[in-house]
């Protein structure tokens, strides 16, 4: 970013934080911020090639791929369930419209059964 396209008064704080390294060997995973935009967290993480060749760092990158991988099929069954309760919304609407219309046609039925022997009656 170029300094004259930043306005000064938006930036959040924990922006800069991110800029500046809290201790060598670290860096800055994520921050939180209170409502008037100052830094009021910040998480840091060992640098990514500092244990790169350490068996529980590559047991530790491994289990997040795999929670990563589980996240994005959890967001995936997310969407069809709610795709899936969407349509069966839309069903249940129908059904009810078709009971409602058979109602009306067995009583129209029963209307002109009762009329048709009343009329052969007479």
């Amino acid at each position: 970013l170029r300094p004259s396209s930043i306005k000064m008064s938006y930036m959040p704080v924990c922006m800069f934080v991110q800029t500046i390294r809290p201790k060598e060997g670290w860096q800055v995973y994520s921050s939180a911020q209170d409502a008037d935009g100052r830094c009021i967290c910040t998480v840091v993480a060992p640098e990514q090639n500092l244990c790169s060749r350490d068996a529980k760092s590559r047991q530790l990158r491994q289990l997040l791929e795999k929670i990563q991988n589980m996240s994005q099929s959890i967001e995936v069954l997310n969407l069809r369930t709610q795709r899936d309760f969407q349509y069966v919304m839309k069903m249940e609407s129908q059904m009810k419209g078709l009971r409602s219309k058979f109602r009306q046609i067995e009583s129209n039925r029963r209307t002109l059964l009762t009329k048709n022997f009343q009329v052969s009656y007479h």
